[in-house]
């Protein structure tokens, strides 16, 4: 056998374990609290933004100030770092499954238009990645609080908006930002109204449990879009005034959004939304398909 052959069979070798491991049902399993995981952080955003709707203060309404307030309470780091593995690990099934299981570009199908298959694994494809990179973040933010004991991620936004909008072309780029992050809100909100979660979803056995899963998503899905959406702008407008600093992530665009008029209303039903959008994330943990 030549140094070629071999070179193809560790490959051969390598690409059959991932595929194993796309499909490993314990795999699948342990990353299902990734679910958990970022629904908790959802739910204490939410409870957060309902505080500052208030005018009772509530903290950095960002998902470092939500994981902080996790690390706060009795066996809070312990909660943080079984959060953390599952978030890792969550965006690990996304990710082999995009290049090896069932989102994998291989084997994708005719071009011909009329026949849909290979655009949708496209669209699965680019989905599985987007998820894997939304998974990372969390994991990420869990992260500094099991090696570094948390961070100011508003500060850490305003730098970095600052240190982009220097570059080149920087304020361009960061408006470019901002409306790609608003139109992922508005897609968010579409996708929650027209239910495309559905088709990721078993269907409950309890007519109470899919009803639950029918509102919250719904109801999430809309609270998710909005803050996405209110994210967006406050990037694309920070940018367009020139003054990067502005932008604070999303506690700036939380906090921004009660300033406005009927601004304590909208933040919370947003942060009513966001809770929901925790609850139905604990939900899909035990209803997505995960194929």
């Amino acid at each position: 056998m030549n140094e070629k052959e071999k070179v193809r069979q560790v490959a051969d070798s390598a690409d059959t374990a991932a595929q194993e491991a796309a499909d490993s049902r314990w795999f699948e399993r342990v990353a299902r609290a990734g679910f958990l995981a970022n629904g908790l952080v959802h739910a204490i955003l939410g409870a957060t933004a309902i505080t500052i709707g208030l005018g009772q203060g509530g903290g950095d309404a960002d998902q470092a100030g939500a994981v902080g307030q996790i690390a706060s309470q009795p066996f809070g780091m312990v909660l943080i770092v079984i959060c953390f593995l599952g978030c890792a690990l969550m965006a690990l099934w996304c990710l082999v499954n995009a290049f090896f299981g069932s989102a994998s570009l291989r084997g994708a199908g005719t071009r011909d238009p009329q026949q849909k298959q290979g655009r949708k694994q496209w669209i699965d494809f680019f989905t599985m990645v987007a998820s894997a990179v939304a998974y990372v973040v969390v994991a990420a933010t869990f992260s500094q609080f099991v090696f570094g004991g948390g961070a100011d991620s508003g500060k850490t936004s305003s730098q970095a908006s600052t240190t982009v909008a220097k570059a080149p072309g920087g304020l361009y780029v960061l408006m470019a930002v901002g409306a790609v992050i608003a139109i992922i809100g508005i897609v968010f909100s579409i996708n929650g109204l027209r239910r495309k979660w559905k088709e990721e979803l078993r269907r409950p056995r309890s007519t109470i449990t899919r009803f639950l899963v029918g509102f919250t998503g719904v109801v999430g899905y809309l609270g998710k879009g909005v803050t996405l959406l209110s994210v967006g702008i406050l990037v694309a407008a920070s940018a367009a005034t020139g003054d990067p600093e502005e932008f604070t992530g999303i506690d700036g665009a939380l906090k921004g959004m009660r300033d406005q008029p009927f601004g304590p209303y909208l933040l919370l039903a947003v942060g009513l939304g966001l809770i929901l959008y925790g609850a139905f994330l604990a939900l899909r943990s035990r209803y997505d398909r995960m194929k």
